[in-house]
């Protein structure tokens, strides 16, 4: 481009332009806090970048499906218990009702009661949040049982959902989050009959005996509660258990995520100190250098520029 211009001056536009490539490296790093902003500033590092970068994008999406299905557990277990409280007050009821002093007159006095209970146990299998019923499985938009006195059980199944979905903790490794109300308040035998630890058709059939006064019956639901107590103290054991797993993921992700970011930060941030210190210097070299060529003689490069 410029034919006559020296050797010397060559070698001077040579290295100006590489002390203007530093400054602006420097600036660059100092503006991101990145010392890799491209692929082309460390193209042997890349790939570590890009990889360690998904892997905290998993971390980070794991903690949001565990934040997500935590107050679903939460709300899970806080029913149950509350069902439990409900069999507790209705085994009260049914061992009064079963009293040989018990008047027909007073056991159905305890009828509307215990029918109140079962309407609780169904609404409870209604639990919600934010819309979706925790206890209906995959079909989460709809709740599973209505009340129907006419049935065994006291209840309408309105579907049959299948079981809720997985999640993976942090290491990749899938757990179940919930039951189905058929599996907490509606236990089938293989045959499809009631099974005796059957918290509706329990509390229904208390319902029954004390509507007939049939004080046999009142002491077969006495039985049959406490089977059903006892039956959702263990479903209520398998969502503390989920709540013990949610903890423990959110705890591996935290510290899994700690790491990764460190790792991220290693391979691609800047040293804010060291670009500082090196802008200053290549400052003042390109100010020393230009000094010096601007005292050169005519025939230096300035002449021709």
């Amino acid at each position: 481009m410029f034919p006559n211009i020296n050797p010397s001056s060559s070698l001077f536009l040579a290295n100006l332009q590489i002390i203007q490539n530093r400054m602006s490296t420097d600036e660059q790093q100092l503006t991101s806090g990145l010392r890799v902003n491209v692929a082309s500033d460390a193209p042997d590092q890349i790939s570590e970048i890009l990889q360690t970068r998904a892997q905290i994008s998993g971390v980070q999406q794991t903690q949001q499906n565990l934040s997500a299905v935590s107050p679903i557990v939460d709300s899970g277990e806080s029913a149950i218990q509350q069902a439990i409280q409900l069999l507790d007050t209705a085994t009260t009821l049914a061992t009064g009702a079963a009293g040989t002093t018990t008047t027909a007159a007073q056991r159905l006095d305890s009828a509307p009661q215990v029918q109140g209970i079962l309407e609780q146990l169904v609404s409870l299998s209604q639990t919600a949040v934010a819309g979706n019923y925790v206890f209906s499985g995959d079909q989460s938009t709809q709740p599973t049982y209505s009340v129907n006195l006419a049935n065994g059980n006291g209840v309408n199944q309105l579907s049959q959902p299948g079981p809720p979905g997985q999640i993976d903790d942090a290491n990749g490794i899938a757990f179940s989050t919930g039951l189905t109300a058929q599996q907490i308040f509606d236990d089938r035998n293989a045959n499809g009959s009631y099974a005796p630890d059957n918290v509706f058709a329990a509390v229904n059939g208390l319902l029954t005996a004390l509507q007939t006064n049939n004080v046999t019956s009142v002491q077969q639901a006495i039985t049959n509660i406490q089977s059903a107590s006892a039956y959702l103290n263990n479903e209520s054991s398998f969502y503390g258990g989920v709540q013990n797993t949610i903890t423990a993921a959110n705890t591996s992700a935290s510290s899994t995520l700690v790491t990764l970011q460190q790792q991220l930060s290693n391979l691609q941030d800047a040293d804010a100190t060291s670009d500082a210190l090196d802008l200053t210097s290549v400052q003042t070299n390109e100010q020393a250098a230009m000094s010096a060529e601007a005292e050169l003689k005519p025939q230096s490069l300035f002449t021709y520029l």
